[in-house]
């Protein structure tokens, strides 16, 4: 009868925990902002074959993360209890809608069409509606990944042109050389018989007995070198003739591939402008602020110069889109977007981050002046309300800062300064934290 080793059960339960760590991993990502960066970092270390006493921190930084995040969405909900329940999942839905359409980087010719069906989605349509609203959705995600498609498709074609004409060029070039060789080649085959023809012509005069003798041989001699001159010219300016057709046509294929690159040079340009561009705001997206801060990243690394992050969150701005409507709402970020980057250092960056969360990176700063400077920020933000159909609207931002330390990633500065932020929103908004231990 077979029997188990009492040994072979924690090697399957480890197996088991890693196998759900992967799945963990897999139904997790995108669900909440501030376990992206955990789920970054576990990825990175399973994909590097690290076993499961490696991700041992990770797990537990994710463990403290997943109750924070429950202690909050209590919290939320208990002030939101009011709200109908039946309406809350189309509601959830037509916001990750939104917020969705806001980050996709959508190409030039969608962009109206992606304007109107967000203007649908803030109408929080029901019954059939809803349903056109998701169908709408789908088809215009399905549309901008097709385009997605062709362009890649036009653009490894043009390459493979591309690639073809130069090759062309390079055939012409290696002709032209050739040509250029049977050139130098005949010129010294043309010299070496004019030697010989001279040499033969210095003997004819010495063995010539008369003089009627002699003016024939050197008329012969004449006629022939006249005549091998005459074939080397002919022979010459055909094969000049020809390489300059062939300069000409490189010189005609060379200005089209030009022509043609500046054209893809150009249409690059303002494709990858737009990409790291808030179409609402004006400023830098969420895409080009995760490039930004691992070049700063970078730089902190190399001269170890202090280095601060703020998150702002406008407050109550799911109140302002109720209240006086999403036009309201987008003047608002407009607005805000406007503030904090007229009110901030050149060296500074600032970035629509997504919905109402902006950041801003402060190099040479530490996380004191940082405080220091957001604050100033706010107080200047909160005597800049605005008039939306003749109503007042009260403007106030909350924020929370943290600065690079010994060890950091950037990710852990982001998730700290998010923890100070939430610390604001917890003490009555309308405040800067700077964040602390006793906050983590």
């Amino acid at each position: 009868m077979a029997t188990h080793s009492p040994y072979s059960a924690p090697v399957d339960i480890e197996k088991f925990l890693y196998k759900l760590v992967i799945q963990l991993l897999i139904f997790s990502q995108g669900s909440h902002k501030l376990l992206e960066p955990h789920l970054v970092t576990i990825g990175a270390k399973l994909r590097s074959g690290a076993n499961l006493h490696d991700l041992l921190q990770e797990l537990q930084s994710v463990s403290k993360t997943l109750l924070q995040i429950s202690k909050q969405t209590k919290e939320d909900s208990g002030a939101d209890s009011g709200a109908a329940s039946g309406q809350a999942q189309p509601d959830y839905v037509m916001q990750r809608l939104e917020e969705l359409l806001t980050a996709a980087e959508v190409p030039l010719r969608f962009e109206q069409q992606t304007s109107m069906l967000r203007q649908r989605i803030r109408a929080r349509q029901t019954g059939q509606a809803y349903k056109r609203v998701i169908d709408s959705a789908i088809e215009l995600l399905l549309n901008i990944k097709d385009y997605g498609a062709s362009e890649k498709q036009d653009l490894d074609l043009f390459l493979a042109d591309l690639t073809g004409q130069l090759s062309e060029i390079e055939q012409h070039a290696e002709s032209a050389g050739e040509s250029n060789m049977l050139s130098i080649d005949n010129r010294h085959t043309l010299s070496h018989e004019i030697s010989r023809q001279v040499g033969d012509f210095k003997d004819s005069t010495q063995s010539a007995a008369e003089l009627a003798e002699l003016k024939t041989q050197t008329s012969e001699h004449l006629d022939r070198l006249l005549e091998q001159l005459l074939e080397h010219k002919q022979m010459e300016d055909e094969r000049q003739l020809e390489a300059q057709q062939k300069i000409e046509l490189m010189t005609q294929k060379l200005q089209a591939l030009e022509t043609e690159t500046e054209t893809l040079r150009t249409k690059l340009k303002i494709e990858h402008d737009k990409a790291l561009c808030d179409s609402l705001t004006g400023l830098p997206n969420r895409l080009a602020y995760n490039n930004r801060v691992e070049m700063e990243a970078n730089r902190w690394k190399r001269y170890r110069a202090p280095l601060a992050l703020v998150i702002w969150d406008i407050d109550h701005f799911k109140q302002i889109n109720d209240n006086y409507g999403h036009k309201a709402g987008d003047k608002t970020l407009a607005l805000v977007g406007q503030l904090l980057s007229s009110n901030c250092r050149e060296t500074d960056f600032v970035a629509r981050y997504g919905g109402e969360e902006f950041v801003m990176l402060m190099p040479s700063t530490t996380e004191e002046q940082a405080l220091e400077v957001a604050d100033t920020i706010r107080d200047i933000i909160q005597h800049s309300g605005f008039h939306s159909n003749g109503e007042d609207i009260d403007l106030t931002l909350s924020c929370g800062v943290s600065g690079f330390k010994e060890g950091d990633q950037h990710d852990d500065v982001f998730v700290r300064a998010d923890q100070a932020l939430y610390r604001s929103k917890q003490l009555g908004r309308n405040r800067c934290t700077l964040f602390a231990d006793d906050l983590g």
